[in-house]
């Protein structure tokens, strides 16, 4: 295969009554866009499944992972978020001290101070828990039965919102 510039060279030089013997012609390509390769498709996929799947991994533990299971032996689960205190009765026998496994599953942004509160005057008690994170606390019953009152007021109208608002049932 001669290049363009070699094949003009060869006409310039031939004798006038020489036809030079035409190089290869070139034809039109079709117009077809090229598929990918199995290969490229596979990597693809597999790269999407393992993004995917890291997600819903990461996500998983976020969202849906340790809420109800404690690690403390004995604790009562309790989760504070701006829907309140989950469970919203504690029952106790006067004078027991609760183990709470608390948990705040709210960002920063939607606290005041990044910090839910479990607050009560009467049990004498003022706990912050920071946003997304987990701690365990006791809270000991009085000794006179009755319900006693606790709340957030670090957010979402404090005490006087009663969805932030939670009862100590102190058993006669």
């Amino acid at each position: 295969m001669t290049t363009r510039a070699a094949h003009r060279a060869q006409v310039r030089n031939a004798p006038q009554d020489e036809v030079p013997v035409a190089g290869r012609r070139r034809t039109a390509k079709p117009n077809v866009t090229p598929r990918p390769s199995r290969l490229r498709i596979a990597a693809f996929l597999a790269i999407a499944a393992i993004v995917v799947g890291g997600g819903v991994y990461v996500a998983g533990n976020v969202f849906m992972g340790q809420r109800d299971k404690t690690n403390v032996a004995g604790a009562i689960t309790m989760r504070i978020s701006m829907d309140g205190f989950t469970p919203n009765v504690l029952n106790a026998k006067p004078g027991e001290t609760l183990t709470l496994d608390w948990w705040n599953e709210d960002a920063p942004m939607h606290l005041t101070g990044g910090v839910h509160t479990l607050v009560s005057d009467t049990l004498k008690v003022r706990l912050e828990l920071p946003a997304q994170s987990r701690k365990t606390v006791q809270l000991t019953a009085p000794m006179l039965p009755g319900d006693y009152d606790f709340w957030c007021d670090s957010c979402c109208g404090g005490k006087d919102n009663q969805q932030m608002h939670a009862t100590l049932h102190v058993e006669a």
